[in-house]
């Protein structure tokens, strides 16, 4: 639309264009430098936060392993605290994969944290009331613990703090000024319309990029849930 605007403009008044010509393409030039290194480094910040929202999950999976492992050792009384573990995981494939696994979906927070705390504290009381079990053995499960309630809090932190609707805001706003000026330069000819029409899908196409690499547990690009479903199926099994 300001792609359009800009070339009406261009019809309108083509003197003051020509007249103009240089002061616009410096202008251009400049928003658009500011725009592709803005839009640069949002793009790169999205994938980094998609990279550690998987790296967080994969530590989850490693300390509820970890923790299963360990309650094997004892296998005449860890039958109720593996049953709660199994519980954990499924709650957390629901919670952060729902379409996958048939419930509806909900905003993560906090609330969820405590449901998780709660659970972790119940495991443990359980496996201290274990009458040969060593104390490095319940260390570690502790440790274990205390690892899984810190990564869900960073999980939880890192989904509440997304890119600033003003931010996108202006940096589109860039964008359209930028196009507007784009079409004040073109002749408004086919080629030049289906020019600027390729490099709208291009900045639209960014804009959901961004947006799906935010949001790591909806859309399109999601997380995977592998490791999960391989932990649950060998807690299962055992």
């Amino acid at each position: 639309m300001f792609a359009i605007a800009g070339i009406c403009v261009h019809e309108l008044f083509p003197s003051a264009v020509a007249h103009s010509g240089d002061l616009i393409k410096s202008i251009s030039g400049l928003i658009g430098t500011l725009f592709a290194i803005v839009l640069g480094l949002l793009v790169s910040s999205s994938y980094a936060t998609f990279n550690n929202h998987q790296a967080d999950l994969n530590s989850l999976v490693n300390s509820l392993a970890n923790i299963d492992l360990l309650l094997k050792q004892f296998k005449a009384v860890s039958n109720e605290p593996r049953i709660l573990l199994r519980e954990v995981v499924l709650r957390l494939l629901k919670r952060y994969w729902p379409d996958e696994n048939g419930v509806r979906h909900s905003d993560i927070s906090y609330s969820h944290l405590a449901e998780d705390a709660e659970m972790m504290l119940e495991i443990n009381g359980i496996t201290q009331s274990f009458e040969n079990i060593a104390r490095d053995d319940l260390n570690s499960i502790r440790e274990f613990s205390s690892g899984f309630i810190a990564v869900q809090s960073n999980i939880i932190r890192s989904l509440s703090n997304q890119i600033p609707t003003l931010l996108l805001v202006v940096v589109f706003g860039w964008a359209c000024l930028l196009f507007f000026l784009y079409g004040v330069l073109s002749g408004g000819g086919f080629f030049s319309i289906f020019s600027l029409l390729l490099g709208v899908i291009a900045i639209t196409s960014t804009n959901f990029l961004m947006l799906e690499l935010t949001h790591p547990y909806q859309g399109t690009f999601k997380v995977s849930s592998a490791a999960f479903d391989l932990l649950l199926d060998a807690m299962t099994e055992a």
